[in-house]
């Protein structure tokens, strides 16, 4: 059955203002037109939807039955389209952003700040995980995007680098590298380590050895959350070293970071989605605005 929108609004302009007249005037037809429409809808559908006759225009038995469903119709799809209107301007729409614990309690907070006061009604879900699950949840669709130090990636994910973050000892106020301008790695190793993952102790290990084969990571702890690793070292379990992102967080609890050099080791911060998956309007949003917000906000 071919039974159009025009045909549909042809039909429930003249059954709400009885007149062929006043209907052609607002759907800005011409009367011909109009009567054009009505023929073919009512050969379609076989059955006689309305008379004409000296008091104007009257439905049929079958006109009366049709008019609500064919109102729902074009109610349905003028809903359908006001939401597509909405997702395409972003007035509306859900993002999930995955990302590793620094990172989401540092920068990615400030960009949702902005992104939320531009968007208010788009709603977003920040997934903290750590970092060799970031590419698993977007891969298994339970994130868009992902927001991570930069890593090999699988064929299947996309990367966008946002900034270069550098890593830094970290120590408490009493320490007795606390002091100090800079402190070179073979200083750092001395005291008992504090890492994260296994895959953070790994990748550290590898930009150390660069600099020199001497320096060999020992960890007395390996933790999985920033937080414990800040306790341990508060605590005067050990140093750690963590990018500079964590700089805001030390004062809580009570330690200082110190810049090391030989080697000075950086971190790129990517953003990251699945390639060849389109993004929602919403999703495309945020992208372009955690991509525009690192040199606004400094990092």
């Amino acid at each position: 059955m071919a039974v159009s929108i025009r045909q549909l609004r042809a039909f429930i302009a003249i059954s709400e203002l009885g007149s062929f007249t006043l209907a052609a005037r607002r759907l800005h037809v011409t009367q011909s037109a109009l009567s054009l429409l009505i023929r073919d809808l009512e050969r379609e559908l076989r059955v006689r939807l309305m008379d004409r006759g000296p008091r104007g225009i009257s439905l049929t038995v079958a006109g009366f039955d049709f008019l609500p469903p064919a109102i729902k119709v074009i109610e349905d799809l003028e809903a359908a389209v006001n939401g597509a209107a909405q997702l395409r301007d972003r007035r509306r729409g859900f993002v999930r952003v995955t990302c590793t614990p620094l990172y989401a309690s540092t920068f990615v907070p400030q960009v949702l700040d902005g992104f939320r006061a531009r968007f208010p009604n788009i709603d977003i879900r920040l997934l903290d995980t750590l970092n060799e699950e970031v590419f698993r949840r977007i891969l298994i669709g339970e994130a868009d995007l992902g927001i991570a130090p930069q890593r090999p990636t699988p064929p299947e994910i996309d990367e966008t680098p946002l900034f270069v973050d550098r890593i830094d000892a970290i120590c408490p106020r009493g320490h007795e590298l606390a002091k100090r301008k800079s402190v070179s790695w073979k200083e750092v190793l001395r005291f008992p380590f504090i890492s994260l993952t296994r895959d953070f102790t790994a990748r550290l290990q590898a930009d150390l050895s660069d600099g020199s084969s001497s320096l060999v990571l020992s960890p007395v702890h390996e933790v999985s959350y920033l937080a414990t690793a800040f306790g341990l070292v508060k605590f005067g379990q050990g140093i750690t070293a963590q990018p500079l992102a964590a700089k805001p967080m030390l004062a809580s609890f009570g330690l200082v970071a110190v810049p090391t050099v030989q080697p000075i080791i950086r971190r790129q911060v990517s953003l990251f989605t699945r390639r060849g998956r389109t993004l929602s309007p919403a999703a495309d949003g945020f992208r372009h605005f955690a991509i525009g917000s690192t040199e606004k906000l400094g990092v």
